[in-house]
């Protein structure tokens, strides 16, 4: 006998958007960057994630979503994959999405897991280690998605909470108290150990996040949801470029390199006690960048020194990840795309932080404060 179909669970929704075309491929290209391949079809967009699939259409000054699934429990998940990326990036335009269809009420996060520290150790005067401990942490293990979103536990919370997400695909915190979270680079897993690393640069007025870091100790706290953001695509030829914040990443990319890559990494730092051991590939140059006193944020040393990169003139076979503060991030942004010409394909490139802007602001003001131009 056959085994019974299995139940597809559904749902739409349609919002007023005026400006939906001048927004449109930031959104997609937002959307994609949470580990979901998109896919034009005619005239509307597939969405393929780990959650189900979703389809968009754009026209006439509106936004049609809809999202399909045989996952009861993924379903609010799938549709706050695509609300959030669309929401954040288009937030000055305040819109509203009234889902239709299937409904899962509350549900858990279908991505969370539960990290406690194992081990902390500080690498530089500025970067701090802390090894994590968790199970099942299998679905983190990717060279394609590097990024995580780190939600942190009050220190020796009895009784953890944990978000759930409602039929809107919003976030619904426990007895409406938001919980400190940030995207944080996954340096490093060991599944078979249960373990994820991950290296938190330290600065000045210290956020949540950083605060946190610094006063943990073995057992606390937090959970881990994605993983999400890209990584780097097989080329012949690339460029690193980044500041702390994209420290982690860098490393992580070097040491997954073939032996054979050719290339530059471009690491911003504070001085030469801030100068980590990096495993590479004997023909990509590693550079450190000293900014000898200046702020973080403050300085154009990564931009200049991408900008001394010569390409190769077949650009299909060249590869640049990046990530820094906004400013630089701008500066770097608008070469690559108006000198070198480097295919949107051919790059992954994060604003990691905003040197006049918490993340809390950044996701208040939208696109304005995080894309480019």
């Amino acid at each position: 006998m056959r085994s019974p179909a299995k139940r597809r669970y559904t749902a739409t929704a349609t919002t007023l958007f005026p400006k939906v075309e001048m927004f449109l491929e930031p959104i997609l290209a937002s959307i994609a960057t949470h580990d979901i391949t998109v896919r034009r079809l005619g005239g509307r967009f597939e969405l393929r994630s780990p959650y189900g699939v979703g389809f968009l259409e754009a026209a006439a000054g509106q936004l049609r979503l809809s999202v399909e699934t045989d996952n009861r429990h993924a379903l609010n998940r799938l549709k706050h994959a695509l609300v959030g990326p669309i929401s954040f990036i288009a937030a000055s335009e305040a819109l509203h999405f009234e889902w239709t269809g299937d409904e899962a009420g509350p549900t858990p996060l279908e991505d969370l897991r539960i990290l406690r520290v194992r081990q902390t150790m500080l690498l530089t005067p500025n970067m701090l280690r802390i090894v994590f401990e968790g199970e099942d942490l299998s679905r983190f293990d990717r060279t394609d998605q590097l990024h995580c979103r780190l939600i942190f536990q009050p220190k020796d919370v009895e009784t953890p909470e944990w978000p759930s997400i409602d039929d809107r695909g919003h976030i619904v915190w426990p007895q409406q108290r938001k919980l400190d979270t940030r995207v944080y680079t996954i340096r490093s897993i060991d599944t078979r150990n249960g373990e994820i690393t991950i290296d938190f640069a330290l600065h000045d007025h210290a956020g949540p996040a950083t605060r946190w870091a610094m006063d943990a100790s073995a057992g606390d706290l937090v959970g881990i949801v994605g993983p999400a953001a890209d990584g780097p695509r097989p080329a012949g030829f690339y460029v690193l470029a980044g500041d702390e914040t994209g420290l982690p990443g860098i490393a992580r990319i070097l040491e997954n390199l073939d032996g054979h890559a050719q290339g530059f990494a471009f690491v911003e730092i504070g001085g030469p006690n801030e100068k980590l051991p990096l495993v590479h590939p004997a023909a990509i140059q590693l550079q450190w960048l000293d900014r000898q006193g200046a702020r973080p944020g403050t300085t154009s040393l990564l931009a200049d020194a991408v900008r001394s990169v010569e390409w190769p003139s077949q650009l299909q076979e060249a590869f640049f990840w990046g990530g820094c503060e906004h400013k630089a991030f701008r500066q770097i942004h608008r070469y690559l795309r108006n000198e070198v010409c480097l295919p949107r394909e051919r790059q992954v490139f994060h604003s990691f932080w905003h040197r006049k802007l918490s993340e809390e602001q950044i996701i208040a003001a939208g696109a304005s404060a995080y894309l480019p131009d």
